[in-house]
């Protein structure tokens, strides 16, 4: 299994080539005031490659490489932090009646922390790293591979596996952004991280209830990209977007619109 950075073409061997290439990429991002101690920092590439980072006095204190996702907005409700990093919402279908509740990583948190922590309802740009990927040639496909005698799953499920605790948590648990999923490839692009000129696989899925997605899968782990009407099933880190602004920035084009 590749890491997350190599799933967006960003491959780090060691800490000294971490501090230079991926520090590097976060000095050279966008960056806007949070608060008084909090800045955030979002690199992006042409290849959908990202990273945000959250800098409190000059330190690095939260790093998420993810995709800058352009799939469908999804409605949500009951968004709320959970920790440090992660956030539980509930992913709504187009009735706005609850498919699932989910935990995502979100590129905007330090804006929903800002905030209080919570948001009632909004709309979530969804995107995932594969950490493991299978690839099927279509639903008949996808359902001959299961065991006959075990559990069969639709070709479009979305199970929210980083939600459920085991039997006996740790003291301190909390859900991790990770979900099995699988859905149908709708689009597929195999782009080029233009700063490392590493290519990664960048697919469109449409999974349950016809939710669309992102996903970036590193090319070792496949080596060709799946095909348009392909099955992919695995298991995947997710992360999205809100489109949250810092209070002060809506505040001040508030002021500005009324000149």
């Amino acid at each position: 299994m590749s890491s997350h950075f190599e799933a967006i073409g960003i491959g780090v061997t060691s800490e000294d080539e971490f501090r230079e290439r991926v520090v590097s990429l976060i000095g050279a991002g966008t960056a806007r005031q949070i608060d008084k101690k909090i800045s955030e920092h979002v690199w992006t590439d042409s290849s959908g490659a990202r990273l945000v980072a959250q800098v409190r006095k000059g330190e690095i204190d939260f790093l998420l490489p993810c995709l800058a996702g352009t799939a469908p907005a999804v409605s949500v409700s009951g968004v709320r932090l959970v920790d440090d990093e992660t956030a539980m919402l509930d992913l709504l279908d187009g009735d706005g009646e609850m498919v699932c509740p989910v935990a995502v990583e979100l590129e905007d948190r330090a804006v929903l922390a800002q905030a209080g922590g919570r948001l009632e309802s909004g709309s979530l740009v969804l995107a995932a790293l594969a950490e493991d990927i299978t690839v099927h040639a279509d639903a008949d496909a996808y359902e001959a591979s299961q065991d006959e005698d075990g559990l069969k799953f639709a070709a479009d499920h979305f199970i929210p596996s980083g939600t459920f605790a085991l039997e006996d948590p740790s003291p301190g648990w909390a859900p991790s952004a990770h979900a099995l999923f699988a859905g149908e490839v709708v689009e597929v692009a195999t782009p080029v991280n233009t700063v490392t000129g590493e290519a990664f696989h960048r697919i469109r899925v449409r999974t349950i209830a016809a939710i669309e997605l992102d996903v970036a899968i590193a090319t070792t782990d496949l080596e060709r990209p799946p095909a348009r009407g392909n099955i992919v099933t695995g298991t995947f880190f997710l992360t999205g977007s809100l489109g949250l602004q810092p209070a002060d920035a809506t505040e001040k084009r508030r002021r500005w619109f009324r000149r």
